[in-house]
């Protein structure tokens, strides 16, 4: 009997130590971007923002979504992983709701143009990337480089800098429709990774920048850390979390006076290590701010992003 239960206590040990391993192997995973020549990864980016504006004592509320349906095609991998990814916009769908802007729904599978006061700014904007192929390089870390636009979109670009426009449309910090705003869209599609094998121990960061003329710059940083292993769909996933610090500098001799009140941004990432692609990512940022000058001006903001791999349902977001 002493036998078998020592027997039984050294298996119990092993198997114990066993699992302390493989949970050990699984937590010090080198995340990589793999890509191979030929492949087709299809990405559906959706950014949603709420909000309320008070302008010297009248409240705007407001409410804006879009959704991107992309593709993108690995044309080649240079020799240490990089990849050279051209990335077609195939579908946009855009609802919102404003004072200022109106009403407005539009789905590029309907061929028919809102008839809306906002849809004769943004449209050129939107019409020029949509079926248009974007070019781009991917480091396996995630690092994105060597960004250019189609010329249809190029050429709506430069006349928009040329008419002095350069904040057409509508969207949080005003860039989204603008040369600077697609470009950081495109660099958030793709989730950074670290050097080292993630653990609990490891952070890492990304920053982007927000320039408001004559009153200064807002900074938004992101850190990431490893935040376990997941199974879905069969899949052993790397979760990835994401915290939002929001900062501002101000102008030499501001013209107007910006303070950032309140703020808390998450997100999660899951990457998928041994197809070494973003599966799925989901993220909340709200934030409040007050600015003084010749008029005062306080914000209220929620904006949801959330990236997942494969296409939107084939109804229109209109008639959700």
């Amino acid at each position: 009997m002493q036998t078998r239960l020592k027997m039984t206590g050294r298996l119990l040990s092993v198997a114990i130590l066993g699992m302390l391993l493989v949970s050990t192997a699984q937590a010090q995973t080198a995340l990589r971007w793999k890509f191979k020549e030929g492949q087709t990864l299809d990405y559906v980016m959706q950014r949603g923002v709420e909000g309320k504006i008070n302008l010297s004592g009248a409240d705007i509320v407001f409410k804006m979504s879009m959704v991107f349906d992309t593709s993108w095609k690995v044309k080649g991998v240079e020799q240490g992983g990089a990849a050279n990814v051209e990335e077609t916009v195939n579908r946009i769908q855009i609802s919102m709701d404003s004072p200022l802007g109106g009403t407005m729904a539009y789905d590029s599978k309907n061929p028919e143009p809102p008839k809306n006061p906002a849809w004769l700014q943004m449209g050129p904007m939107i019409e020029a990337m949509l079926n248009q192929t974007f070019k781009l390089k991917i480091s396996p870390l995630g690092k994105v480089s060597d960004i250019e636009f189609p010329e249809k979109l190029a050429a709506v670009l430069s006349k928009q800098q040329q008419g002095g426009n350069r904040q057409a449309g509508f969207g949080v910090g005003g860039n989204a429709f603008n040369e600077k705003g697609i470009k950081e869209m495109l660099e958030k599609s793709v989730l950074p990774l670290p050097e080292a094998p993630v653990g609990k121990e490891v952070t890492w960061s990304r920053s982007f920048q927000n320039s408001l003329p004559r009153i200064g710059v807002q900074t938004t940083e992101t850190t990431f850390s490893f935040a376990g292993v997941e199974q879905q769909d069969g899949r052993s996933l790397q979760k990835i979390s994401g915290v939002n610090e929001l900062t501002f500098e101000p102008a030499e001799n501001p013209v107007a006076d910006l303070e950032i009140t309140a703020q808390e941004g998450e997100s999660s990432f899951y990457f998928d290590p041994q197809a070494g692609h973003l599966v799925r990512s989901d993220g909340v940022q709200t934030s409040s701010m007050e600015m003084s000058g010749a008029r005062d001006l306080t914000q209220e903001i929620k904006e949801t992003t959330s990236i997942l791999l494969g296409k939107s349902p084939d109804k229109p977001q209109a008639e959700k």
